[in-house]
């Protein structure tokens, strides 16, 4: 892949993280138990994100020679996704203050990474997310380095990004900018980026 493609892969994936959702919510419960909690739950999601990112990138390029037909198919349904989720997240209404309050239980790091990777790993919308994002990029000449690339950038966005709001969370600042009015705004630029792409997607199918 080129670096724009890379840059808009990466531009995705970031915007995908960020955008508020039940993974956001389990990190913040975690954070509150503890700084290690909390950066063990973001981690462990990351690597669940990194399952389904490397077995969607290598799943689609076996599928390109065994089927190129049934792959380019998958491209229009990709395309469609893409045109659905940014529809989806840009309908998505402003959340209140009373949804904005996490509870604060104390748990284990190992529970915390337990809840992290489970949310990830046992929400189908992430298989759908990653097979309509990455049937875009992959191709049958790509080497192997870039599949693994390819899950190892999703996988490291994510973790990052979660990292970074757990230490938030822990240096005693207002988590509100997270989950409302910022993290509301991230989801709507979520949306338009991937109403853009699918755009662009479909004039090159």
């Amino acid at each position: 892949m080129d670096l724009l493609a890379w840059v808009s892969l990466a531009g995705i994936c970031a915007l995908g993280a960020m955008s508020p959702g039940p993974s956001l919510l389990i990190v913040l419960r975690s954070a509150t138990s503890g700084v290690r909690q909390g950066l063990a739950c973001a981690v462990a999601h990351g690597a669940g994100i990194a399952v389904y990112a490397g077995l969607t990138a290598f799943g689609l390029a076996v599928l390109i020679t065994r089927s190129p037909l049934l792959f380019s198919a998958l491209q229009w349904a990709g395309a469609a996704m893409l045109i659905y989720l940014g529809w989806q997240a840009l309908r998505a209404p402003a959340p209140n203050a009373d949804t904005a309050k996490v509870p604060a239980p104390q748990q284990t790091v190992g529970r915390a990474a337990l809840q992290g990777f489970g949310v990830a790993f046992l929400n189908p919308k992430v298989a759908v997310f990653f097979t309509a994002l990455f049937s875009q990029f992959v191709n049958e000449q790509q080497l192997l380095s870039t599949k693994l690339g390819m899950a190892a950038l999703a996988a490291g966005i994510d973790s990052g990004w979660y990292c970074i709001v757990a230490l938030a969370i822990r240096a005693g600042r207002n988590r509100s900018w997270i989950s409302n009015r910022a993290g509301h705004r991230l989801q709507q630029v979520f949306g338009l980026l991937l109403l853009g792409l699918a755009a662009r997607l479909l004039l090159t199918i």
